[in-house]
């Protein structure tokens, strides 16, 4: 009698838990993670004639603290953190290569643009570093900051033939991991304005 009085109690708890929706088989619940891209090119820069010219687009070198999917920020000088919850899809470096390619690629001025893996011959190399790559928390508004050496390379000679820095500070529309991501693609995209403008102007 006992017995079976057991089993029943065990047998309505089993079917409150189940009714209840707290079921061993429910999905664990996680918390989400935003994933952004870098995706904005430049207004086109002025198109010339095609040379017959190659140019290979290294992969932009650039620090331990860049070199990651992590977003960095910064609230004071010389202090650096990354968010939460909130990364690039890939490293600014691998996503920075395919949008310099591109905009190399939409001046029309070269016969080929590309990347180690993708060309034969080639007569000059882009070389670039990234040297700031955050979102900065010093006023009331934040901003975007982004730092670019840029160098080209003359195969035939293996000599630098120009080199320049480029640096782009964008205010960031709202104080959220977000609004840095629109200001990164803004300040980016006028990064890539001006190395375009810059091989066009050092290659022969």
């Amino acid at each position: 009698m006992r017995s079976a009085l057991v089993k029943n109690i065990v047998l309505i708890l089993m079917v409150q838990f189940i009714l209840s929706g707290c079921s061993i088989f429910s999905p664990v619940k996680t918390e989400q993670t935003n994933t952004y891209v870098l995706n904005t090119l430049p207004r086109p820069v002025a198109k010339k004639h095609m040379h017959q010219i190659n140019i290979m687009v290294m992969q932009p070198e650039a620090s331990l603290m860049y070199e990651t999917t992590q977003m960095a920020y910064s609230t004071q000088p010389y202090r650096m953190a990354y968010f939460g919850k909130n990364n690039w899809a890939e490293t600014p470096s691998q996503m920075l290569q395919s949008l310099l390619v591109q905009t190399l690629q939409d001046t029309h001025y070269f016969h080929s643009v590309g990347v180690p893996s993708s060309l034969g011959r080639y007569d000059y190399v882009l070389s670039t570093q990234i040297l700031n790559f955050e979102q900065r928390f010093f006023g009331r508004a934040s901003e975007v900051v982004v730092t670019v050496r840029a160098q080209v390379i003359k195969v035939a000679s293996n000599q630098v033939v120009a080199a320049k820095q480029f640096m782009v500070v964008e205010m960031a529309p709202e104080n959220t991991p977000y609004g840095g991501v629109v200001a990164a693609n803004q300040a980016v995209a006028k990064i890539l304005g001006k190395v375009a403008r810059f091989c066009l102007g050092s290659v022969r």
